[in-house]
Parts: structure tokens; C-alpha cells; sequence
């Protein structure tokens, strides 16, 4: 095994890791107009291992993880303020099982779940107040039954969106 370690740039961008064997190998940094903005882990040439997004200030924008090039494992993406914008899992590159997204102050907006990268099982999404807006089942990323929708007082919605009359 031959290590070498490298800095590739182009002007104020570049890429700084380690090479085995002539492919990178461990963490590597990316950078662009001089600051950071990922770093990576390559087995042997592809991703894998943990993987971090950064923001031009340098705070997280995305924490994943990879296996084989693949998203695999959980992922977390983040807002520049440092709350949480979305959680998923992947298995192989596809969504597998649940998958939040946040509004800016925490609540959730929508929680699918997802299998083989398709959804799979109860898909919601909320208001900002909170109240459920639509509930729909999938299997196999396709809808079972017709879906639910209501109003954000929680009343059931006539399909243009407006309250129903019952």
C-alpha cells in the first residue's frame, strides 16, 4: 500500500485527502473560494463512512453517511440557523422507513415513510399550527386509497381545498 497524501486546487477550490493505492482513501476536505464546505470519507476509492455538508460559516448543512458511493444510514439535513429541516434513512441509496420534515420552529410538516426509495405505508403533512393537513396510505409509491385533507381548524376539505359542507 502506497500512501500519498494530495491538495488539489484550482484557484481558491479544491480537494485535500489522502491516496492509497492511487484512489482517495479516508477523510477528505472540499473546499471552494477557500473555505470549507464537506468532508468526506472514501473506502478504497468511494464513499463511505460519515459525510458532512457545511455552510459557507462553516456550520453543519447536511450529516450523512455513506456505504459503497451510497447514501446508507441515517441522514440529517440542517437550516443555516442550525435547526433541523429533515430526517431520513436510507438503505443503497433509497429512502427506507421514516422521513420528517421540520417547519423553522420545529414542528413537523410531514412524515412519510418510504420503502425500496418509494412510499410506502402513511404519508402526513401538517399545518403550521400543527393540525393535520393531508393523510394518504401508499404501498409501493402509489396511492391505496384516496386521500384525506382537511382544514387548518381541522375540518375535513372538499378537494379544492375549501371546508366541506356535511
Amino acid at each position: 500500500n502506497r500512501l500519498q497524501d494530495v491538495s488539489v486546487a484550482r484557484g481558491a477550490s479544491g480537494v485535500e485527502g489522502t491516496l492509497v493505492d492511487g484512489v482517495l482513501h479516508g477523510a477528505a476536505r472540499i473546499y471552494a473560494d477557500g473555505v470549507m464546505l464537506a468532508i468526506l470519507h472514501y473506502v478504497h476509492g468511494r464513499l463511505g463512512g460519515p459525510a458532512t455538508l457545511l455552510y459557507p460559516d462553516g456550520a453543519p448543512s447536511a450529516q450523512l453517511n455513506y456505504a459503497d458511493d451510497k447514501l446508507d444510514g441515517k441522514a440529517v439535513y440542517y437550516a443555516q440557523d442550525g435547526s433541523v429541516q429533515r430526517e431520513a434513512h436510507y438503505v443503497r441509496g433509497a429512502l427506507s422507513g421514516d422521513s420528517k420534515t421540520y417547519l423553522p420552529d420545529g414542528s413537523v410538516l410531514e412524515h412519510a415513510r418510504y420503502r425500496q426509495g418509494k412510499l410506502h405505508g402513511l404519508f402526513e403533512r401538517f399545518h403550521s399550527n400543527g393540525r393535520l393537513a393531508e393523510r394518504q396510505l401508499y404501498g409501493s409509491g402509489k396511492p391505496i386509497e384516496p386521500g384525506e385533507r382537511y382544514a387548518q381548524d381541522g375540518l375535513p376539505s372538499a378537494s379544492s381545498g375549501r371546508p366541506s359542507c356535511a
